[in-house]
């Protein structure tokens, strides 16, 4: 009896994974459809725009998670603006996103290429702020170094030069 019911457990657990792997396989040949080819829009960007669109959306999504009242400030719609930089209005713009989406390998060059811009924008941004840094390091020297002699009294400070008395 042991062995009779284990022999049906067994198969139960068998018929468990025979349902679930009939299932697997009908939920994959119902899902795997192709997929419909987009017309390329009348409006396409090459790809070099495509990336360039890209970094300016990188860009300009991250000025307005950091300062969205200085967009406003400036009036800046970020739709608005691509759609006039680029010279297509937004369902242009969301044709060619949707075009080059479908398109794996394109897409996947055009936010490489739009990834290594941005680090290269990222290593000049870092440059220019160590120079600041620097020039700020400088600055303060300076300023300390003119309050150290202004600290000293004129009679004890020590000139290099004595001017002639032309007299």
């Amino acid at each position: 009896m042991k062995a009779f019911l284990e022999n049906a457990l067994n198969l139960t657990d068998n018929m468990k994974a025979i349902k679930c792997l009939s299932l697997l396989v009908f939920v994959l040949v119902t899902s795997c459809q192709n997929v419909e080819e987009i017309e390329e829009p009348e409006n396409l960007l090459s790809k070099s725009e495509m990336k360039d669109l890209v970094y300016d959306m990188v860009l300009l999504d991250a000025a307005a998670v950091v300062n969205e009242e200085k967009l406003n400030e400036l009036n800046i719609e970020i739709l608005q603006f691509l759609s006039q930089k680029y010279g297509i209005d937004s369902t242009d713009l969301k044709q060619n996103i949707l075009y080059y989406n479908l398109r794996f390998d394109e897409n996947s060059e055009i936010f490489e290429q739009a990834k290594d811009s941005i680090k290269r924008l990222d290593k000049v941004y870092d440059s220019i702020s160590k120079i600041r840094d620097s020039l700020r390091r400088l600055e303060k020297k300076r300023k300390d170094s003119i309050i150290k002699i202004e600290a000293i009294p004129e009679s004890k400070r020590v000139l290099k030069y004595k001017v002639k008395d032309s007299i």
